[in-house]
């Protein structure tokens, strides 16, 4: 089952085995994917979009501290 995952400020996708041989055999081409992985990945992305916001929330509120002064 494929999964969608974010990890260090990066977005990977893990692929089953049949899925890459999919992808090399149709390169370029849309593969289909097991209808049954739908809610899995809704689940997989919700949670990438949840941690890249919280993310991008600390970056901007850590920029906004030091340009009060506490960098030091």
């Amino acid at each position: 089952m494929s999964r969608v995952i974010y990890q260090d400020g990066k977005l990977y996708l893990s692929l089953t085995r049949d899925e890459v041989k999919r992808v090399h055999d149709d390169a370029g081409k849309p593969i289909k994917l097991n209808i049954g992985s739908l809610t899995v990945l809704h689940e997989d992305i919700s949670k990438c979009v949840t941690q890249y916001l919280r993310y991008v929330q600390m970056k901007k509120e850590l920029s906004e501290w030091k340009e009060e002064g506490n960098d030091s």
